[in-house]
């Protein structure tokens, strides 16, 4: 599938960031947790700083628990807890309706676990509403390596783009004459990503 270049730009006042299911009881299961969580932190950060929407679910957290802590949430719509294997539940729809300016996003910025469940059918049910979905690969997993990288193939197959956190805080960036720049150069150099 060709994409339009156009739509996969990012303009910070119309766009949003969902958070899936960063959960306490998936930390011990999830491929490369540790790694996720540093970068959905490092992104996290740099849209607060940016001050782009987020909204966060959380799947059944009677049983999976909490989104965790080493997430800054504060500030965010939710998080809304949920059964259904998306995020696309009749709360977030009526969030998403005027997070921007009392407007719908026209780009979604995607992460959270698990891949290959909650996050591809989030995306699935974003694309169906006209939603420009941009997964970020390294804020996102699943409990297999095989899972997590075929759902992120298939999320490419029906039209989302697959980036890395650091693709996507230099897109909403957009120039280092950014009034921001400089403090999420400082976050970026001085978080470990190894």
């Amino acid at each position: 599938m060709i994409l339009n270049p156009a739509k996969a730009i990012l303009i910070p006042s119309k766009t949003a960031l969902l958070i899936c299911d960063m959960q306490e009881k998936f930390a011990k299961v999830i491929y490369e947790f540790n790694k996720i969580v540093t970068h959905s932190s490092k992104l996290i950060q740099a849209c607060k700083i940016l001050d782009i929407p987020m909204i966060v679910t959380e799947q059944y957290p009677k049983a999976l628990g909490k989104t965790i802590s080493e997430l800054n949430i504060s500030g965010a719509k939710g998080p809304f807890p949920k059964t259904q294997f998306s995020m696309y539940t009749s709360e977030v729809c009526k969030e998403l309706s005027s997070l921007c300016n009392n407007e719908p996003p026209a780009s979604i910025i995607l992460i959270g676990i698990e891949s290959h469940v909650c996050v591809e059918n989030t995306a699935i049910d974003l694309k169906k509403n006209g939603f420009e979905v941009h997964t970020v690969a390294d804020c996102c997993s699943s409990r297999t390596k095989e899972d997590k990288l075929l759902a992120l193939e298939r999320m490419r197959q029906i039209g989302c783009f697959i980036a890395s956190s650091e693709n996507i805080i230099f897109k909403l960036l957009g120039d280092a004459k950014h009034k921001d720049f400089k403090q999420i150069q400082g976050l970026i150099k001085n978080i470990n990503t190894d």
